[in-house]
């Protein structure tokens, strides 16, 4: 290397890897805050499913099906880190004045004024959730500037989420039997209805069953035209033997006669139009309001059987947040990872220097 060539390299380690690394230990040796971290696991269970699912990992490797509730717990996840979550804590702990104590960490400075969005930013930093594909378990870790700080903020973020678990429970469990409630009032008030519609029937016609009445009707007709044909037949045996105008014939064409008229009484009562007020009208009629408050009558106690389901299945699928880890108070700052993040510094530099030279050394072979 030429006498001009190592003053070079002399400069340029020194401005890629001394000078960027002296900045870092300064930062991390004086300026960087610390954070103790308060972790812990929790997941969403429904009440009364076995043994294992209060152990969600054992369970999956058993039956290879993770009982925990997967869809609830993501939503879980979702709300600890929400803007909800962050008004809650500030209202119960004033978390955001805890950040701000601290000035010197420039990378980690909550300043006044912060708007809603920068400080859901720093929040969701200072808060992470992650879920576990093959547990099902939610784990919690939440930054402080003191270990009881985190381990106060993570019991409120605990004791939030249990009421956000069990309203979000309840509220479907009571949207269905609120459901299932309505169409049991409508489908009683149809039955009421259909079954006040059959005795206003029954007390406008007289009748007890449609049915039984034209059926009765019907046999009164034909032991009429029984009777009458009998009666024609003595008649004509009389014509045979006496005068037309005899007092026997006279008498028995009377009495044929008056069958004659209660026949054709009967049969008109029996049978006409449709909207007319004979036996086979009325029978039709009843037939039709009796399928009517038979369907009513069914619907209504399907509607029963379906209120008291709705209840069991809603005592069946309350969920409740099962925290297996509890949050735990730290006593070592978790954050920030001094030796790992120089080091990792230091490579990095290091590997930018080597790139750094070798292209300063193309470029001279390309010079000469």
């Amino acid at each position: 290397m030429s006498s001009k060539g190592k003053p070079k390299g002399r400069r340029l380690i020194f401005g890629l890897v001394i000078v960027p690394l002296a900045l870092a230990v300064i930062y991390y040796a004086f300026f960087a805050a610390d954070r103790f971290v308060s972790s812990a696991q929790v997941v969403v269970r429904e009440e009364g499913s076995n043994a294992a699912s209060a152990m969600p990992g054992l369970s999956t490797l058993l039956t290879g099906a993770n009982p925990a509730s997967r869809e609830e717990t993501l939503y879980l996840r979702q709300f600890i880190t929400s803007n909800d979550m962050m008004q809650v804590l500030q209202e119960r702990l004033q978390w955001a004045e805890h950040y701000r104590e601290q000035r010197s960490d420039v990378f980690f400075l909550l300043r006044n004024g912060a708007s809603r969005e920068d400080l859901l930013k720093f929040y969701q930093r200072m808060v992470v959730a992650t879920y576990d594909e093959t547990t099902g378990l939610l784990t919690v870790q939440v930054q402080a500037l003191t270990p009881e700080m985190s381990k106060r903020m993570l019991t409120t973020i605990l004791a939030v989420s249990e009421n956000f678990v069990n309203e979000m429970s309840h509220g479907i469990a009571r949207e269905q039997m609120k459901f299932a409630k309505a169409e049991l009032e409508s489908a009683r008030n149809n039955y009421e209805v259909r079954k006040e519609q059959l005795l206003i029937f029954q007390n406008t016609n007289k009748v007890l069953d449609g049915d039984t009445s034209a059926q009765s009707r019907a046999t009164i007709i034909s032991g009429l035209e029984a009777e009458y044909s009998k009666q024609q037949a003595i008649i004509i045996e009389m014509q045979y033997k006496l005068r037309a105008n005899a007092p026997q014939v006279m008498q028995q064409q009377s009495k044929v006669s008056a069958l004659r008229a209660q026949l054709a009484a009967e049969k008109r009562l029996l049978v006409s139009s449709p909207d007319g007020e004979q036996a086979n009208v009325i029978a039709s009629r009843y037939q039709q309001l009796v399928l009517d408050a038979g369907i009513a009558e069914a619907s209504y106690t399907a509607t029963v059987g379906a209120l008291e389901s709705a209840r069991v299945e809603a005592s069946k699928k309350i969920r409740t947040l099962v925290t297996v880890v509890t949050p735990n108070t730290p006593e070592a700052a978790l954050y920030p990872e001094r030796l790992y993040n120089l080091a990792t510094i230091l490579l990095a530099l290091l590997m930018l220097y080597g790139i750094a030279r070798f292209l300063i050394a193309s470029i001279e072979d390309h010079r000469d």
